[in-house]
């Protein structure tokens, strides 16, 4: 089978995040098995035209944003047309309805939605608010949607009026393992630094607990990065550091190391992150929100906080901190929850979705 994927950005994309990992790493999965995947996407700095990865192939063009206009003509001069489409929404989707007839299938990580305002100044704001809410519902009222969480589709559900196919994010098992503890109290945050992340309410719960003496790494890089360490700075917060982008091995080793990962975003999909951290033996904190109350179970494999409560995540963080035998319940919890989770079963899933149609 023939499988073209639209999706914003490609894993070597600076900013490329959960949801190319999604794709990517099902799509290799697929082409092991004998299909043949292209992949659509924005270019960045020095990026190549065309690259093939793990067998997939890449074709970048434009930017983030001039690629929704480029995408089309990208895709007429494709001398082999796919069997199916996988048009992924990351706020707007492809608008595939418009230019191809095509079977295809519509992604949805998370309705964006209150994002759009906390993201964009006027009048984006209001034009991306329009094309997702407004015109998606209508243009893909008879596509089949694919979304990653319960959350998701339930907001989904509201949308478009009908269900969408639940596949669940995985995790290596093989490389994502559990390791040895950092000897005193380390936090993690690691993410894309956008406000929706939200990574200002962190900092100001760290700023109660400056007698713990607790470390905190910020994995990741953003436009919000600047703002986020004037935050730090102004709070003299002196046990914070901005590691910027990193590469996975060294992801690994923080996941592994750390005490708590914190996870305080407005909104996520399911946040793959939650679990990646579980399978290395970590426990989260996360934010009561769509997608991240889904990959955290509250008081089993992790802890729950009302979303932008900064004192509330602050004593939760020093209840976790003050009681190992509490921490050692979680991450033993935590650690088979995420044994729940695999890309070959997502990939066989969204595979047998894809020849149905």
């Amino acid at each position: 089978m023939k499988i073209l994927i639209f999706n914003w950005r490609d894993l070597k994309h600076p900013q490329g995040g959960g949801a190319e990992l999604f794709l990517h790493e099902q799509a290799k999965i697929w082409v092991k098995q004998g299909n043949k995947v292209t992949w659509i996407c924005g270019g960045f700095k020095c990026c190549k035209k065309m690259e093939i990865i793990d067998g997939i192939k890449f074709i970048r063009v434009g930017n983030n944003l001039s690629l929704y206009l480029l995408a089309p003509f990208e895709y007429l001069k494709l001398k082999e047309k796919p069997d199916i489409i996988i048009d992924a929404e990351n706020g707007i989707p492809f608008f595939t309805p418009f230019f191809t007839r095509r079977k295809k299938i519509l992604l949805i990580h998370h309705i964006h939605k209150d994002v759009w305002k906390k993201e964009k100044k006027f009048p984006l704001f209001i034009i991306g608010y329009f094309l997702e809410m407004k015109l998606m519902p209508l243009l893909y009222k008879n596509t089949e949607i694919i979304t990653v969480s319960p959350s998701s589709n339930a907001e989904i559900k509201k949308l478009f009026k009908k269900e969408a196919n639940i596949i669940y994010n995985g995790v290596n098992l093989k490389k994502y393992l559990p390791g040895k503890k950092a000897k005193t109290p380390k936090l993690v945050f690691i993410g894309r630094l956008k406000k929706y992340k939200s990574v200002d309410v962190l900092l100001n719960a760290l700023n109660l607990l400056k007698n713990e003496n607790i470390k905190t790494y910020i994995l990741g890089s953003g436009d919000d990065e600047k703002r986020l360490k004037d935050i730090a700075k102004k709070l003299k917060l002196k046990n914070v550091f901005f590691t910027g982008h990193i590469n996975e091995k060294e992801k690994i080793k923080h996941l592994q190391s750390a005490w708590i990962i914190v996870n305080p975003s407005m909104i996520e999909g399911w946040s793959i992150t939650n679990i990646e951290a579980n399978a290395c033996g970590t426990i989260v904190i996360g934010s009561n929100v769509n997608g991240i109350r889904d990959s955290i179970i509250n008081n089993k494999t992790g802890l729950l906080f009302e979303y932008g409560n900064y004192k509330e995540l602050a004593e939760k963080i020093k209840y976790l901190i003050k009681n190992k035998k509490e921490r050692e319940r979680l991450e033993k919890e935590a650690l088979k929850w995420a044994g729940n989770f695999s890309w070959e079963n997502s990939a066989d899933k969204f595979l047998k979705i894809l020849r149905g149609l």
